[in-house]
């Protein structure tokens, strides 16, 4: 009998709110995060004052049979709100999106950054999950909406899905016609990535690294020991290209490095599928730190690089 009674208590307190319509003052905001509960969700509410109560909402929950479809993300509820509409609110999922941006060259440990900086998923997590699924370079830049509170592998998941969508079957075909793997296309497009400032020189840029590995020439692209080093610097010293012990030193060793260095976009990616028709062997930036001078020869690229420095010293 006392348990009947109560469920009637609870059961007209919850039918009763259903008339409540939201009051004057402070909107209440609470992430509701992946793999969480309706007993947890009730928690938060009565913790951020959404409710004074648990059990009109597990009310609300069970007759509505919504426990598993209680959807992830940030909300924002009106003061006064009724444990019936907060619980209509999230089984229609009316959450606050999350517009991250990723820029185009960002290395895993920016993205991560990013990510947990704007509220998406915890970013130590994230790196993480990146290195242990070796996501490096295929988390492709662009504009996502995100639901707050995320698992970590849930984004990364979803930023590798928008690579694999962009992936063409055109571009698998071209780079088997060219003899790369689909890792060492996106590897020379990260280092792309980082070396261009002006896109239209894109292709131009990849047919210096390719011509390179064509000789058996070291790379000696310097992003790929910022990359080792774990931070992009504006400018290394001998010492950083002498004494960085690291598969990703391309002075030190041959070829393309192990993996990709950041994420490259599509237009990069493009240009290590299809580099310009040029002999270009070396490249030097020029002083308004945009474009950059090719040269076919060690002894032109010197001359280039004299001229510059001649340039810049006159500008100071």
């Amino acid at each position: 009998m006392k348990k009947f009674l109560a469920f009637l208590l609870v059961a007209g307190t919850a039918i009763g709110g259903v008339l409540l319509w939201p009051g004057k003052g402070p909107s209440i905001r609470i992430d509701v995060p992946e793999g969480t509960n309706s007993h947890r969700v009730a928690a938060e509410l009565v913790k951020n004052g959404a409710l004074s109560s648990r059990l009109p909402f597990l009310f609300w929950v069970k007759a509505r049979r919504a426990g598993q479809r209680l959807h992830v993300g940030r909300y924002e509820f009106a003061a006064g709100r009724s444990a019936y509409w907060l619980v209509d609110d999230l089984i229609k999922g009316r959450t606050q999106k999350l517009r991250v941006v990723i820029p185009e060259g960002f290395a895993s440990w920016q993205i991560a950054e990013r990510l947990g900086a704007d509220g998406v998923c915890d970013p130590k997590s994230f790196l993480q999950v990146v290195r242990e699924k070796k996501l490096e370079g295929y988390l492709f830049p662009a504009t996502y909406d995100f639901e707050a509170a995320l698992l970590p592998a849930t984004v990364a998941a979803r930023l590798k899905a928008k690579f694999d969508e962009m992936w063409t079957p055109d571009m698998e075909a071209r780079a088997r016609q060219i003899g790369f793997t689909r890792n060492e296309v996106v590897t020379l497009a990260s280092i792309v990535e980082r070396e261009v400032r002006a896109r239209e020189e894109g292709p131009t840029i990849s047919a210096v690294y390719h011509n390179r590995i064509k000789k058996s020439m070291r790379l000696e692209a310097d992003p790929t020991v910022q990359y080792a080093k774990g931070e992009w610097v504006s400018r290394l010293t001998y010492a950083d290209y002498r004494n960085t012990d690291s598969p990703y030193n391309t002075y030190r060793v041959k070829g393309l490095p192990p993996g990709p260095i950041c994420s490259p976009g599509l237009d990069s990616i493009k240009a290590a599928l299809w580099p310009a028709q040029a002999n270009s062997l070396f490249f030097v930036a020029n002083p308004d730190g945009i474009h950059h001078s090719f040269s076919d020869t060690y002894r032109e690229h010197t001359n280039k690089v004299n001229k510059r420095n001649r340039l810049r010293r006159q500008q100071k």
